[in-house]
C-alpha cells in the first residue's frame, strides 16, 4: 500500500539527510555548531571587513538607495508597508477598471501616506510616495508649506478623477517592477546585463512565473526556458559557465505535479525535460541551476538530480548547478551528498548556497499539520551558523564543486572571503537584482571576486508574487538588508557572529514560534499528523499497512451471504471484501437502549473531570492506533491517504477539545446530563463525525446509542473496542447496526431517548425531526448538520492560481463527498475564461483510482446508490449547463465517478445538492456581486462559503453579509479544524450549535430550573384560538414581509445602536400605566431586562478569536437568527415575554410577538414606543393567537422564543416538525445567558493572512536570546 520500493534509497548519507528532515534544532545546531565554526584571527579580520563595508554602503545610500531606501521607508512595523506588499500583489492582475478603483480604495484607506513626502531623499521612495499618495486619505496637513506644496496636486486630483489615480497607481506600481525585474523579455534583461558585465558582475536569469497548475503552463514555462536557453546562450559568447551569464530553472514550472505522491510519473517526466534542457545549456557552454523548492520536494529533487547529472550525454559540461538551503536542518549532508555524487560522476557542479525563500510556508505547513517538528530552524542565527558550516565544506570541496554564495549580509560574505584565503577564483557570490548593490560593489571592485546577478525576466503580471516574497524577505526585521539601512542602529549591532550568538543561547528554539504539537497549549495538545514527505517514515507505514491488511483479511476467513447480514466491500474494488455485519432487529435495538437507560444513572454521577480523563486516553489510544485507522478509512470508506490522516487527526482533537470545554462548562452547577442520547453519523466522515458525537455525549454526563452509516460500521466497531480498552464503563455506549428506517421506527419514538445528533442530507434531518414531533411532548433537542449548496466567489482581484488549487481541493478532492464541498463556483465575468481554462487544464492533471496508493488524487464514492444519483445528475446537466470537463475513469470495478466540471446560466438551475465530485461555473458581472450574495442567501442553505478577493473590506462584508455558518477568505473552504473553526450550518444546512466550538456542550444538557414537567398534547384540534383561517392568514404573511423587508437593515444596524434604541424603549415604558399593572414587579422586570442588555453587549461587541497556525485568522462571530416569533399566552409571565422581546430585538432579530388578549394592549404600547424611538418600522410588530399557525408555517420564521410555563410549546413544535424547508427551534430558557445564546446563531469566518505573498507577523518577529 501507498507506495512502492523505488523510493528506497541505500545511501548513507541520503539516510542521514532523511533523518535531519525534522530533527530538533538543538540537536542539529550540536552536529553543525563544530563546522561553523572559524579561528578568531579570522573572526576578528571579517569583522573589521565587515564594518568598512558597511560604514561604506550607508553613505554610498545617502541620497539615493533603490529598494533599500524603499524598504526602511515603508518598514513592515507600518501599515503602509504591509498594504504597499498586498496591493502591488494584486492590483496589475486586474483587468476590469472598476475593480481596480475598489482595490485600490480599499488598500490605501489603511495607511497614511502623506507623511512619507520628504522623508527620504531616494527618488525611488519618493515616488512611490506620491503614487501612493494619489489615492490616499488626502489628510489636512499640519504643516501649512506641505499644504501649499501639495495644494495643486489635490486639486489637479478632484478634477481628473480615478481612472488618472488608477495609471498613476500602475505607473508607481511598474518603478517598483523595474527595481526587481530585469525586463520582460529575456533579449531586454541581457541587453541592460551588458553594462554590469563590464564591471565584472555575471548573471543569472529566473523566468518569473507560479509553478504549474497545468500541462499547458508547464509546457509555456518550458518553451520560456528553451528560449532564453538560446538567448543567453548566443550573449556568452563561449566563456564557460563561470563567465558566462546562465540560466534558474525551477522543476515545479516544467512539470504540473512536481510532487513526491506522483513519484513515478514524475522521475519518468521532469528528468527527460530537464536534460533537454541541460544539453541545450551544455550546447552554448553556459550554466544551469535547478531552484531550491519547498523542503517536501528537496528527496525527489536529489534523485532527479542524480539521474539527470549522471547521464553521460552530459559529459565534459561543468555548468549543472543546485540551489542549496540553509535553512533546512539537512543542508550540510545534502552539500555532503553533492560532494559525494561529484567525485562518482568525475565532474565540477555548480552549487548556490542560499539561506531559503519559504521560510514562512514551511512554518505554516508544519503547525497545520502536527509534524514532530520544523524542517526548517526557526531561529536566523541558526540559519546563518548553518550557512556557515556549509560554506565551510563547500570551500573545502572546491576540486569538485564551484561555490556561489548568495547573500547580502556584509558579515558572511566577509567571513566567507576571510575562509577562501587568497582564492578570487574557485568561488562567487551572488545577489539579487536591485539588491545590495553597494556591497558588491566594494566586493567586485576591491576584492576582484566574482559576483552573479539572480535577475528574474517577465512580464509586471508575472513578477508580482516574487515582488512580494522578496520585500517580505528583506524588509523583515531580521533581515540584514533591512537593518543596514536604519541609522538607528549602531554598525556593530549588525556584525556579530552567529556562531558566538548561538553558543550564547540558553534555548536554541524560537519560543515565538510555536512548534506543532504546542499549538492549543496549555489547554490541549495538537493531534499527531503524518508527513507523508518524510520518507522513511512512509515506507514504514507501507509496510505496516500491508502486514494489517493482510491480518485483517485473514482473520476474516471465507465470507459467505447470510440473512441479516451486510458484506462490506471495498469501494474502489469491489470484488475485495473488508468485513461483515449482522444487523440489529427490533428487539436487538430495545434491549441495546434498556441497558444504555440503566447505564446512564451511573454515568451521569461521575464526575466531569474522570468524563474528561476518560476522552483524554480515547484520543491517546486513537494516536497509538493511527495506522489500522488509516487503513480502515482506506479499504472501507474509500479515502485517500491523507484524508485517513485527517479523519484520525479530527477525531483526536475532538477528543481532546470537549474533554477541556466540559471541565469549564459549568462552574455554577446550572446543568445536568439529558440521559440517553442518539448518534447519528454519517459514512463520509465515519471516524471523526462519530468520535465527536460521542465524546461530546459522554463527556457532558450523557450515554450514548451510536449509529453509525451501514456502509462504514467495521471502523465505527474498532474505535467502541478501543475506547473499551482504556475503561469506557460497559454500555455507557453501544453501536446500533441497522438500516436508517428501522432504527428510526424503533428508537426515535421511544421517550428515553432525550437527544438526537445527526449528520446527514436535509430530507433524513426533517424526517427526524417529524417523528419526534410526534412524540406529543416539547421539542427533544436535535442537533443536525445538514446539506449545503455551498459557494464560492471569485472577483477579478483574486490570485487565479490559487483559485485553481482551492476550486481543485474544494470541489474534486476527497471525490466531492464533503458537506462542506464546493459546488458553485461563481467568477467575475473578466476573468471567468482565464479561471475555468485554468480548472480544466488541472483536472486532466488528476488521477483517480485505488486510495491505497499515495499517487491517486481522487478515490471512489462510497456505494451504487451515491454513483447513480451523480450519474443522474450528469444527464440532468446535458439539458440544463454545459459541460466544460469530465476526467477519465480508471479501469476499475469501483464506484468511480469522473470529476464534472458544468456551466450554468444561474444557481436556480440546481434543484438539490449534488454530492460528489461536480463544480458548476457561474458567471457574474463586477458591478453585481452584491446580487451574487443574494442569491445564494436565497438558496436556504447555509453551510459553507468561499471568497477570493484581494479587496479586503469587499472579502468582509461579503462574509458579513453571508448566511453560511463557515466562510473562507482567500483559501479552500473544507478541512475545518476542531476549535479552530467550528463548524456547522444554518437553515436548510443544520440547526447548530457549531461542532467544535464553544457552545456545543450546553445543548447536551438541560438547565435544573425547569420549573415543571413537559407538557404533553395528543390533540390540537380542539385549542380554536391558536388556529388561521384565511383571513388570518393573510394578515400573518403580511406581517412577516414586512419583518422581511427590514430584516438586513436592522441585522446590519450597530450592536450600540441597537441597544440603545431597546434602552429608549425600556425608559419609555416605565412610565406606562397599563404595563405597570401586567408586571409582578416592573422595576425588578426593568434591572433584569438592562441587566440582559449589558450582558449582550459584552458577548456580541467582538468576535471571539479563535487559535490556530500562523498566518491564519479564525474568529467566531455570533449573529442573530432573523424573524422570530416571541409567543405569550395566559400561562406565560410578563418578564420572561418582556426579557425574549428585549434579547431578541438587541441581538438583531426581528420581532413579530404573538399574544394573548391579556399581552395584546401592552405589546401595542411596546410597538409604537419602540417606533418612537427611530428604529425602523416592522422591526416588532404583534399578532393575535389567531395568528400563530399561519406564521408557524410561513418559510420566513427563523425560530419561536416561548416560557417553558406554558402548555402550547408542545403543540408549537408539532406544527414547526410539519413545515417544509429547515428545522426550527422552540427555544426557552430558565437562564438569561442561555436565552441570548439560543438567540443567535454562529458564524466562523477564517482568513488566510498569506494570501498575499507572505507572513507578516513571521516576518516582523524579533529574535531575543532568551
Amino acid at each position: 500500500m501507498l507506495v512502492n520500493n523505488t523510493i528506497n534509497n541505500t545511501c548513507p548519507i541520503r539516510q542521514k539527510i532523511r533523518e535531519f528532515y525534522r530533527i530538533g534544532e538543538s540537536e542539529a545546531i550540536d552536529h553543525i555548531l563544530p563546522e561553523a565554526e572559524v579561528n578568531m584571527a579570522a573572526r576578528s579580520r571579517a569583522w573589521e571587513r565587515a564594518r568598512t563595508m558597511v560604514l561604506q554602503i550607508r553613505r554610498d545610500q545617502e541620497g539615493h538607495g533603490g529598494i533599500d531606501a524603499l524598504l526602511n521607508e515603508f518598514s513592515l512595523s507600518t501599515a503602509e508597508g504591509i498594504v504597499l506588499m498586498c496591493l502591488a500583489e494584486a492590483l496589475l492582475r486586474v483587468p476590469d477598471k472598476h475593480t481596480q478603483e475598489e482595490l485600490i480604495r480599499d488598500k490605501l484607506s489603511k495607511g497614511e501616506w502623506t507623511p512619507h513626502l520628504g522623508n527620504s531623499d531616494s527618488l525611488f521612495v519618493n515616488a512611490s510616495a506620491w503614487g501612493l499618495l494619489l489615492t490616499g486619505n488626502m489628510v489636512n496637513y499640519a504643516d501649512k508649506r506641505k499644504s501649499e506644496q501639495f495644494g495643486l496636486l489635490k486639486k489637479t486630483m478632484g478634477r481628473l478623477g480615478e481612472p488618472v489615480i488608477r495609471k498613476a497607481m500602475k505607473i508607481a506600481m511598474k518603478v517598483m517592477g523595474r527595481q526587481f525585474v530585469m525586463g520582460e523579455r529575456i533579449e531586454d534583461a541581457v541587453e541592460r546585463a551588458a553594462k554590469k558585465e563590464t564591471q565584472g558582475y555575471v548573471y543569472s536569469y529566473d523566468m518569473l512565473g507560479e509553478g504549474a497548475r497545468t500541462g499547458k503552463d508547464a509546457e509555456r514555462y518550458y518553451q520560456a526556458y528553451v528560449k532564453a536557453i538560446e538567448v543567453i546562450g548566443k550573449a556568452a559568447k563561449g566563456r564557460g559557465p563561470r563567465k558566462s551569464p546562465g540560466i534558474s530553472v525551477k522543476l515545479s514550472a516544467i512539470h504540473p505535479r512536481y510532487d513526491f505522491a506522483k513519484y513515478d510519473r514524475v522521475m519518468e517526466e521532469i528528468p527527460a525535460k530537464l536534460k533537454t534542457l541541460c544539453l541545450m545549456a551544455k550546447k552554448y557552454d553556459i550554466g544551469l541551476t535547478v531552484d531550491a523548492e519547498e523542503s517536501e520536494r528537496l528527496d525527489i529533487s536529489l534523485d532527479i538530480i542524480e539521474k539527470v547529472f549522471s547521464d553521460p550525454d552530459l559529459e565534459g559540461w561543468h555548468g549543472f548547478g543546485l540551489a542549496v538551503q540553509s535553512y533546512q536542518k539537512r543542508a550540510i549532508f545534502v552539500i555532503e551528498w553533492l560532494r559525494e555524487l561529484t567525485l562518482k560522476v568525475g565532474r565540477k557542479m555548480m552549487v548556490r548556497l542560499v539561506k531559503g525563500a519559504y521560510w514562512d510556508t514551511e512554518i505554516k505547513h508544519s503547525q497545520q499539520g502536527g509534524f514532530d517538528d520544523f524542517p526548517v530552524f526557526t531561529r536566523k542565527t541558526s540559519t546563518d551558523v548553518s550557512y556557515h558550516a556549509c560554506a565551510n565544506r563547500m570551500l573545502a570541496y572546491r576540486d569538485s564543486i564551484y561555490p556561489q554564495f548568495a547573500t547580502h549580509n556584509a558579515y558572511t560574505a566577509s567571513v566567507i572571503i576571510e575562509l577562501a584565503g587568497g582564492d578570487k577564483e574557485g568561488f562567487e557570490f551572488q545577489c539579487l537584482h536591485g539588491m545590495g548593490d553597494s556591497l558588491y560593489d566594494q566586493v567586485v571592485t576591491k576584492d576582484k571576486i566574482q559576483c552573479r546577478v539572480y535577475a528574474p525576466v517577465g512580464v509586471h503580471e508575472e513578477l508580482l508574487a516574487y515582488l512580494v516574497r522578496r520585500l517580505l524577505e528583506n524588509g523583515a526585521n531580521s533581515s540584514f538588508v533591512n537593518a543596514i539601512v536604519d541609522d538607528s542602529l549602531q554598525v556593530e549591532s549588525l556584525l556579530e557572529d552567529p556562531v558566538e550568538r548561538t553558543q550564547r543561547l540558553q534555548v536554541r528554539e524560537n519560543k515565538q514560534i510555536v512548534m506543532p504539537v504546542d499549538l492549543y497549549a496549555p489547554s490541549r495538545a495538537n493531534a499527531r499528523g503524518f508527513d507523508i514527505y518524510d520518507l522513511n517514515a512512509t515506507l514504514d507505514l507501507s509496510l505496516r499497512l500491508e502486514k494489517w491488511f493482510e491480518e485483517h483479511v485473514k482473520a476474516l476467513g471465507d465470507v459467505d451471504e447470510a440473512e441479516n447480514q451486510i458484506i462490506v466491500r471495498n469501494p474502489a474494488l469491489l470484488s475485495e471484501i473488508v468485513g461483515t455485519h449482522q444487523l440489529h432487529g427490533k428487539a436487538d435495538m430495545l434491549a441495546m437502549l434498556e441497558r444504555t437507560t440503566k447505564a446512564s444513572e451511573s454515568w451521569s454521577k461521575e464526575p466531569v473531570e474522570d468524563r474528561a480523563d476518560l476522552l483524554m486516553r480515547i484520543a491517546g489510544i486513537l494516536e497509538r492506533h493511527m495506522d489500522e485507522l488509516i487503513g480502515l478509512c482506506i479499504k472501507e470508506a474509500g479515502k485517500i491517504t491523507s484524508d485517513s490522516i485527517d479523519e484520525v487527526r479530527e477525531a483526536v482533537d475532538f477528543c481532546r477539545y470537549y474533554a477541556v470545554e466540559a471541565k469549564r462548562l459549568d462552574p455554577s452547577n446550572r446543568l445536568q446530563s439529558r440521559g440517553v442520547v442518539l448518534c447519528i453519523s454519517p459514512w463520509n466522515f465515519p471516524l471523526a463525525i462519530f468520535m465527536g458525537q460521542i465524546a461530546a455525549a459522554l463527556v457532558t454526563g450523557n450515554t450514548v446509542i451510536a449509529k453509525p452509516a451501514e456502509q462504514t460500521s467495521l471502523i465505527a466497531k474498532r474505535a467502541l473496542e478501543l475506547m473499551i480498552s482504556v475503561g469506557l464503563p460497559e454500555d455507557t455506549v453501544n453501536i446500533v447496526i441497522a438500516n436508517g428506517p428501522d432504527v428510526g421506527d424503533v428508537l426515535l419514538p421511544d421517550e428515553r431517548i432525550q437527544c438526537v445528533m445527526f449528520t446527514g442530507s436535509t430530507q433524513t434531518g426533517s424526517l427526524i425531526s417529524q417523528i419526534l414531533a410526534a412524540r406529543g411532548t416539547e421539542q427533544v433537542p436535535l442537533i443536525a448538520e445538514t446539506g449545503g449548496q455551498n459557494c464560492m466567489i471569485v472577483d477579478s482581484t483574486a490570485l487565479p492560481e490559487q483559485v485553481v488549487d482551492d476550486v481543485i481541493m474544494s470541489g474534486f478532492l476527497s471525490a466531492g463527498q464533503r458537506c462542506s464541498a464546493l459546488r458553485v463556483l461563481f467568477v467575475q465575468e473578466d476573468i471567468a475564461d482565464v479561471v475555468s481554462e485554468m480548472i480544466v487544464g488541472a483536472m486532466k492533471e488528476l488521477s483517480l483510482g485505488d486510495p491505497a496508493f499515495l499517487s491517486t488524487d481522487i478515490g471512489p464514492v462510497i456505494d451504487k446508490k451515491a454513483l447513480k444519483a451523480l450519474n443522474d445528475h450528469a444527464e440532468y446537466m446535458q439539458e440544463n449547463g454545459k459541460l466544460l470537463h469530465k476526467c477519465e475513469l480508471p479501469a476499475s470495478d469501483g464506484n468511480f465517478f469522473a470529476p464534472h466540471f458544468f456551466e450554468i446560466d444561474n444557481i436556480d438551475v440546481l434543484k438539490k445538492e449534488v454530492f460528489g465530485p461536480c463544480v458548476h461555473l457561474v458567471r457574474f458581472k463586477g458591478k453585481e456581486i452584491d446580487k451574487v450574495i443574494q442569491q445564494i442567501n436565497g438558496t436556504g442553505f447555509g453551510l459553507t462559503m468561499g471568497i477570493h478577493s484581494r479587496i479586503e473590506e469587499r472579502a468582509i462584508e461579503l462574509a458579513h453579509l453571508s448566511r453560511a455558518g463557515n466562510v473562507y477568505i482567500n483559501r479552500n473552504m473544507i478541512g475545518a479544524i476542531v476549535g479552530v473553526q467550528p463548524f456547522g450550518g444554518r437553515g436548510l444546512s443544520g440547526t447548530g450549535p457549531k461542532a467544535g466550538g464553544p457552545n456545543y456542550l450546553p445543548r447536551l444538557m438541560k438547565e435544573r430550573a425547569t420549573p415543571k414537567v413537559a407538557s404533553q398534547v395528543e390533540n390540537y384540534a380542539d385549542d380554536k384560538a391558536i388556529q388561521s383561517d384565511a383571513t388570518a392568514v393573510t394578515e400573518a404573511n403580511n406581517l412577516m414581509d414586512s419583518a422581511l423587508a427590514v430584516e438586513n437593515q436592522w441585522r446590519l444596524t450597530p450592536l450600540i445602536s441597537r441597544i440603545s434604541f431597546v434602552r429608549q424603549l425600556l425608559a419609555k415604558i416605565a412610565n406606562v400605566e397599563i404595563v405597570e399593572e401586567l408586571a409582578e414587579d416592573l422595576n425588578q422586570t426593568l434591572a433584569t431586562a438592562r441587566t440582559q442588555l449589558i450582558a449582550i453587549e459584552r458577548r456580541l461587541r467582538a468576535p471571539i478569536h479563535l487559535p490556530g497556525p500562523t498566518g491564519e485568522s479564525n474568529t467566531l462571530h455570533l449573529e442573530p437568527r432573523g424573524v422570530l416569533v416571541c409567543f405569550a399566552d395566559k400561562d406565560v409571565t410578563f418578564e420572561y415575554w418582556m426579557l425574549s422581546i428585549v434579547t431578541a430585538l438587541a441581538t438583531g432579530n426581528l420581532v413579530i410577538s404573538v399574544v394573548s388578549d391579556l399581552f395584546y394592549e401592552e405589546a401595542l404600547t411596546f410597538k409604537e414606543k419602540l417606533a418612537s424611538t427611530g428604529a425602523p418600522n416592522s422591526v416588532f410588530q404583534v399578532a393575535n393567537l389567531c395568528h400563530l399557525e399561519a406564521l408557524l408555517m410561513n418559510k420566513g420564521l427563523t425560530g419561536v422564543v416561548v416560557d417553558s410555563r406554558t402548555d402550547r410549546s408542545a403543540y408549537i413544535s408539532a406544527k414547526l416538525a410539519e413545515r417544509q424547508g429547515a428545522i426550527l427551534p422552540v427555544i426557552t430558557a430558565e437562564y438569561n445567558d442561555n436565552l441570548i445564546q439560543r438567540l443567535v446563531t454562529e458564524k466562523t469566518i477564517s482568513i488566510d493572512t498569506t494570501a498575499s505573498g507572505g507572513n507578516t507577523s513571521l516576518m516582523t518577529l524579533v529574535e531575543d536570546d532568551d
